[in-house]
């Protein structure tokens, strides 16, 4: 699972203790008629902020607090911008805004701590990984996810070539001479393609070293391979690199563009991901059977208090409005229009998390248990 605490994000939001905090989230779209929708929505969150703020603030108080956000509103440069989700949080001093490449529910929050559910679940399952891109004298390496994937430079340079790793080591090509209509011209020998068949291998050892020691010793993430089929299969049989997917993305990269790469990478990563989030799921059914998993919020409030908390599962779309004391772990239920009220599966997912605990949110259809939350233990 991605390491939520590294997320430059959620530091910043962590590290806030000013309050109230509020959290707005907008789904947006790049296209009319939705996109028009989008100011009418946003213009209906800020109201729901506004109002929150009437039960506990002063005028004044709530002026300061609401002027981001209108300033924002007239901000062309900002909603020109806009993607698949837009998350906003504001604290006295504070003012973070956020484009996202994923949808979110639309949501509005006054609470004591900032609403961060919606970006544990972005950040989990858009899990990094590399996608190199292979021809026979090119090698391009890529980073991203089921969202979008990006160029790395290695080298310098975005395209490692065969000229620029092999050069004068390159085989000489052995020709000879030939007539044709009487004019003399070279060919090449039939060993040609034993030879190019040899750089290319040597080419694709050359590749994997820089990668092994400039990218995959630092970022410890999946590589998969796109080429011909039978480039893929050379590249699969010289590497060294304990990442390497064995599945490949099996056509010629160079007739793709940067969004159906995208699109392939996620259709033959999908089930590698997945796989990690059943594996943790089964950890979960198998520690309730001896007593290492629990269920309910009363139960995993406390669990997560007190630090014995390992891995949580909460319910992506659940919300259970109230309030945790975080010495006790007691819960108090509330209505999450009161300024000081979150939703307690978010409580317990920041502390679960800020304790050194894995938080993984999961669609309803995916949760072990129906109580909204499940948790495997420490001890």
């Amino acid at each position: 699972m991605y390491n939520l605490i590294n997320s430059p994000l959620i530091e910043d939001l962590f590290a806030v203790s000013t309050k109230p905090c509020l959290s707005l989230y907008l789904p947006t779209h790049r296209t009319q008629p939705e996109r028009r929708d989008d100011y009418t929505r946003f213009h209906q969150l800020v109201r729901e902020l506004t109002n929150s703020l009437k039960t506990g603030f002063r005028q004044t108080e709530i002026d300061m607090l609401m002027a981001p956000f209108h300033d924002i509103d007239r901000d062309e440069k900002f909603w020109n911008q806009r993607r698949a989700g837009i998350a906003m949080f504001r604290a006295p001093g504070v003012f973070i805004t956020q484009h996202l490449d994923r949808s979110v529910p639309e949501l509005a929050i006054v609470a004591d701590t900032f609403h961060v559910k919606p970006l544990f679940r972005l950040l989990q399952t858009a899990e990094d990984y590399f996608v190199l891109c292979v021809t026979k004298e090119t090698a391009q390496l890529f980073v991203g996810n089921r969202d979008g994937l990006e160029p790395v430079p290695v080298r310098g340079g975005e395209v490692l070539s065969i000229d620029q790793l092999l050069g004068t080591e390159l085989s000489k090509r052995g020709f000879a001479i030939a007539n044709s209509g009487g004019m003399r011209r070279f060919v090449g020998h039939t060993t040609t393609s034993d030879e190019v068949e040899l750089d290319t291998q040597r080419f694709y050892r050359a590749v994997d070293k820089i990668l092994l020691d400039e990218v995959s010793a630092i970022d410890e993430l999946p590589l998969v391979v796109a080429g011909l089929t039978e480039q893929s299969i050379v590249f699969q049989s010289v590497s060294h690199n304990p990442r390497l997917v064995a599945s490949t993305i099996n056509v010629n990269p160079l007739r793709l563009t940067l969004r159906d790469l995208t699109q392939r990478a996620w259709e033959v990563m999908e089930p590698f991901v997945r796989q990690k989030s059943n594996a943790l799921l089964e950890a979960y059914v198998d520690a309730a059977a001896h007593n290492g998993g629990i269920e309910g919020v009363f139960t995993i409030a406390h669990a997560a208090t007190e630090g014995r908390i390992q891995t949580l599962f909460v319910e992506d779309n659940r919300q259970v409005p109230g309030k945790i004391d975080e010495d006790t772990g007691n819960v108090v239920f509330d209505d999450l229009a009161q300024p000081d009220i979150n939703d307690v599966l978010d409580d317990i997912a920041r502390i679960v998390l800020k304790k050194g605990g894995t938080v993984i949110v999961l669609p309803t259809k995916f949760m072990p248990t129906s109580t909204g939350a499940a948790a495997i233990l420490r001890y």
